[in-house]
């Protein structure tokens, strides 16, 4: 069973998950090939190689666990955070705690060969609409203070199956790195009268050198303090403090930006691995109208040495403002 345990001297918590070991492409030094598409437990017809789907957007007259399914959720095969056994007593020198939460796998097409960058906005409309009822689902769990949805693109970027997905994981606290921003946040609230994040979109636009595009809805830029070449953020002009307040009317909206940005990712650095991630406010009940969701994103174009893993202090190698030209010419959104 998974289970959290605290560094005493940093605060930091880490999850053991030994379980996740016994995935086939774990501890590889050599790349692993692709499975062959007849393989893959998320093409359709191989319902029952995954747990039994939890939801999912299908065709009326389909069943579930069954073919006739345009996204589908299911529980992850090897949990990081499931309810389940207490572990072993805690200690004043050695906190653990049990990693209980949730931990699913949101299948976003059936067809194997298709990307988020290669859908249409109509099908990554459907993808978004799904990470907001599985938000608000696992909202509710009482175990689960925090959600962070994830993808991982390509095998350098922590995939382990070549067929689109995401993650989503039901923490039951609140990560260090959401913490600091929420401090920042809050501090910022306090002090300025206002959103943080909706300031930097204001000065954002008004200098424009770190625009790579935008929407009715969005803005996608490339954050001033930039921790990895090109990266992007993909923030909503309206102020909601969690994904869970996304309308039915901003989703395609969403889905336009977020697949116009993965495209550029695709044509200039011909379909990299990537991952991105989505910050928003906790669960658990508390009021954080200081904070303002939004997507973080990145390819995988670098490799972390011994000076970031042991700092926590990124080098980039590119700046900002060349990473919004490059991604941003020609961008429709």
């Amino acid at each position: 069973m998974p289970e959290l345990r605290q560094d005493i001297v940093t605060g930091s918590w880490v999850v053991i998950a030994t379980d996740r070991a016994l995935r086939p492409t774990d501890f590889s030094k050599v790349r692993a090939a692709e499975p062959e598409t007849g393989d893959c437990p998320f093409d359709p017809g191989h319902e029952t190689m995954t747990p039994l789907e939890v939801a999912a957007i299908r065709h009326d007259d389909t069943e579930p666990n069954s073919p006739g399914w345009q996204v589908r959720v299911v529980p992850n095969k090897f949990p990081a955070f499931e309810a389940g056994e207490r572990v072993e007593e805690s200690s004043a020198m050695f906190p653990r705690r049990a990693a209980d939460g949730s931990h699913e796998v949101i299948i976003h097409t059936p067809d194997h060969e298709k990307s988020l960058a290669t859908m249409t906005v109509e099908e990554v409309t459907l993808i978004l609409r799904v990470y907001r009822h599985r938000y608000r689902a696992n909202s509710e769990n009482p175990d689960v203070r925090y959600i962070h949805i994830i993808v991982n693109h390509g095998r350098e970027s922590g995939a382990s199956l070549e067929h689109s997905h995401s993650q989503l994981f039901g923490v039951p606290l609140v990560p260090a790195l959401v913490q600091q921003e929420l401090a920042g946040a809050s501090w910022h609230h306090k002090s300025k009268g206002e959103c943080v994040f909706c300031r930097i979109l204001r000065e954002e636009l008004d200098a424009g050198v770190r625009i790579v595009g935008e929407t009715d809805g969005f803005v996608a830029l490339a954050p001033f303090a930039s921790r990895m070449p090109f990266e992007v953020w993909l923030v909503p002009r309206l102020h909601q403090e969690s994904l869970d307040m996304i309308s039915d009317g901003r989703l395609e909206d969403f889905a336009q930006i977020l697949k116009g940005v993965l495209g550029r990712y695709r044509e200039k650095f011909d379909d990299p691995p990537y991952n991105y991630y989505i910050h928003s406010a906790p669960c658990d009940g508390l009021n954080y109208e200081y904070y303002h969701w939004h997507l973080e994103m990145f390819p995988k174009l670098t490799t972390l040495g011994g000076f970031e893993l042991g700092t926590s202090m990124m080098i980039n190698v590119t700046t900002p403002e060349h990473a919004a030209a490059f991604l941003g010419s020609g961008l429709e959104t």
